[in-house]
């Protein structure tokens, strides 16, 4: 791996085989579609342009759904692949979902804003302030339900259990069953809800991510049942409420969604979240919703959006008068210019002014443009984490290391080309974890590669970055035995 020479002093590095998350993160760079609203929906002049065949129906039921996933603190949008301080010259962001969910619901009160978890993690003002900035913020949201995320972990079960405390909407999580010693078994989180309109019943059940046991902070007594299982029972119990149109909220990720939606009956839409990834327009992954069908037969529709609060979900959806969808419309909004919400811009400034100040301090400076970003570092190849394992190599090497390993999901922002201070190094490796100092044998190195690569497609947050270690691999070859080769540098620059 040829590495660029940069002028620059890294503070901050981190080692730690950090397999925060168990499936991929496809989230490609995908051209952007313009903003819209949704016009109301009329039964008798209902115009499908999903495909399916609309079925006109005196009694047929509308639900309007928005929805978000895998936020990440990127409360003033985005810039350059990394996470804006301000919302000057930024794009998406908080405030501009809280203005469009705004007016959808002045025009359709009954409309459900849904969040599949992750808000925690992944910003310099998530580093400077954690879960009471969130919460703070995501309270001007109109979240009407969501779930936990993984990243929600990681300021352990009491700093979790204080958020959703505080939380103006609740959680709902259906395989999580914390024991009488987690601070959120005090917190009475609900498996599932019934929002009950005069036209519907409508049943959302919760999915939280259980590989927060092993790969974040959760607590001892933080246990996790059967997803299938759970939501089997749910559905079930549900239904004996006569609850005919039934919401996954899901934070496991596009390939369980799709094993969920075609292996349970009685699940009407899953609203996912976790891998990151992008359907709709564009998308090699299908388009906005996917459909599967249930062992009945049934359509279940699948929706996410890629996260970083870049775009904002938006769906409607039809049912007969059994609950069974007969049309669907809708596609990714794509949030434009960061702003819009007053209130929450307030608070972004307020908190930023002093971290602007704390972190303007210049550490370095990069000359070099090539791809970097939370993206391309779960892609292959990227600048920051060369700089990264670079600099941890160059700091255990007088100790014996001759290899330096990082994953990508750590490099949650981009290096910026010119001066970088230290609220850049901050953004760019937020989990200040520490550096370790191992011996490892080459069948390991060799697992640690192979299990680097088995996401979706061979790319994702687990993919190895390294320095005096490279590796080939056939992504299409089954999970596994993908890896062709492994070769260390020995002191020489010999592989």
């Amino acid at each position: 791996m040829a590495h660029s020479v940069l002028a620059f002093r890294l503070i901050i590095v981190r080692t730690s085989l950090d397999f925060r998350y168990s499936l991929s993160m496809l989230s490609p760079r995908l051209p952007f579609h313009t903003r819209y609203i949704f016009a109301s929906f009329a039964a008798a002049s209902l115009i499908l342009i999903s495909g399916c065949q609309s079925i006109h129906d005196k009694k047929e039921i509308t639900v309007e759904i928005l929805h978000t996933n895998d936020m990440h603190s990127h409360f003033a949008g985005s810039k350059n692949g990394s996470a804006c301080i301000t919302e000057s010259y930024c794009e998406g962001g908080y405030g501009r979902v809280a203005e469009y969910v705004k007016e959808v619901k002045e025009r359709n009160p009954n409309a459900i804003f849904l969040d599949a978890g992750d808000q925690f993690q992944g910003s310099l003002l998530y580093v400077n302030y954690h879960s009471p900035l969130v919460g703070k913020i995501t309270n001007k949201m109109q979240y009407d339900f969501a779930t936990f995320g993984n990243h929600e972990f990681d300021e352990g079960c009491k700093a979790l259990s204080d958020y959703a405390k505080n939380a103006d909407f609740p959680f709902l999580a259906v395989n999580l069953k914390p024991a009488p010693g987690c601070p959120l078994s005090k917190n009475n989180i609900a498996p599932f809800t019934v929002i009950d309109r005069p036209d519907a019943k409508i049943g959302i059940i919760g999915l939280a991510n259980p590989d927060v046991v092993n790969q974040s902070k959760a607590c001892k007594d933080t246990k996790f049942v059967n997803p299938f299982k759970a939501v089997k029972e749910s559905v079930k119990a549900l239904q004996t409420q006569k609850v005919n149109i039934i919401i996954v909220l899901s934070h496991l990720g596009l390939p369980f969604d799709e094993e969920l939606a075609k292996n349970v009956n009685g699940v009407d839409l899953i609203v996912g979240g976790h891998t990151h990834d992008y359907i709709g327009p564009g998308s090699p992954l299908g388009p906005y919703p996917i459909v599967e069908r249930s062992p009945s037969g049934k359509p279940v529709l699948i929706v996410t959006t890629s996260g970083e609060a870049k775009f904002l979900g938006h769906l409607e959806m039809n049912f007969n008068k059994e609950g069974i969808p007969t049309s669907w419309n809708g596609e990714p909004v794509r949030l434009g210019k960061a702003g819009g919400s007053p209130e929450i811009t307030k608070i972004i400034n307020q908190a930023a002014e002093p971290v602007i100040k704390r972190n303007s301090t210049v550490v370095g400076t990069n000359l070099v443009k090539m791809r970097d970003g939370l993206d391309p570092c779960r892609e292959g190849d990227c600048l920051s984490a060369m700089v990264t394992t670079d600099a941890m190599l160059d700091y255990a090497r007088p100790k014996g290391a001759v290899v330096a390993l990082i994953n990508g999901g750590n490099f949650r922002a981009a290096l910026p080309v010119g001066k970088i201070t230290q609220g850049d190094i901050d953004n760019l490796l937020p989990f200040k974890d520490k550096v370790l100092l191992r011996k490892y044998t080459g069948k390991q190195l060799f697992e640690a590669v192979e299990h680097g690569v088995s996401d979706v497609d061979g790319i994702g947050p687990r993919m190895i970055q390294a320095s005096g270690l490279r590796y080939s691999y056939c992504p299409t070859a089954p999970v596994g035995h993908r890896v062709r080769s492994v070769e260390v540098q020995d002191r020489d620059g010999k592989w």
